[in-house]
């Protein structure tokens, strides 16, 4: 299977979705998604689980036959215009890109938040994945903001990749279960 990265406006990458799912045939595409990530803000003392683009402006696509699908999708307005002003780029990912995203989002596309455990001196002891997988790359936490900032590579660049944690007292606080391995 190969994977492409459509980069768009951002704002606008469910609306592409939305035009490739509607006017593009499911035979000529295995999925067209956004990879979005669960993140906690802190709201009057409260913690509240939301969902938001992971990589904003970036649309993905999976397809077995590349050809006729660029041919269907040269045939979409919203695609044709966004071609004809340069602000849609379609590349190619490579499969330790593939593996990476596979291996922080899953099969659902949403990286979900990672435990963070802390000691008595503020020193992290324990993490769950899909920030587990990252640990070589993490560059700072962000306790308060529930974050932690990873750097990778990515289609060919340095990414600083923002990922959601959640500690102990917003586990207790949403009354959720979490398996810490």
């Amino acid at each position: 299977m190969k994977w492409y990265l459509l980069k768009t406006w951002v704002g606008k990458e469910e609306d592409l979705v939305k035009e490739i799912r509607n006017r593009i045939p499911s035979s000529m595409y295995e999925e067209c998604f956004v990879i979005y990530q669960e993140r906690v803000w802190r709201k009057q003392q409260k913690s509240v689980i939301h969902v938001e683009s992971l990589f904003p402006g970036c649309v993905f696509l999976t397809c077995q036959e590349t050809e006729p699908l660029f041919r269907s999708l040269k045939r979409i307005p919203v695609v044709t215009k966004l071609m004809g002003t340069r602000d849609l780029e379609i590349l190619p990912l490579r499969q330790e890109d593939v593996d990476f995203l596979v291996q922080i989002s899953g099969k659902n596309h949403i990286v979900k938040l990672s435990y963070v455990v802390k000691d008595d001196q503020g020193q992290i002891y324990k993490i769950s994945d899909p920030l587990k997988a990252c640990l070589d790359q993490i560059e700072r936490y962000q306790f308060k903001k529930r974050y932690v900032m990873v750097r990778h590579r990515l289609w060919g660049e340095d990414k600083a990749i923002v990922m959601g944690i959640i500690l102990k007292e917003d586990a207790v606080e949403m009354r959720q279960h979490v398996d810490i391995k």
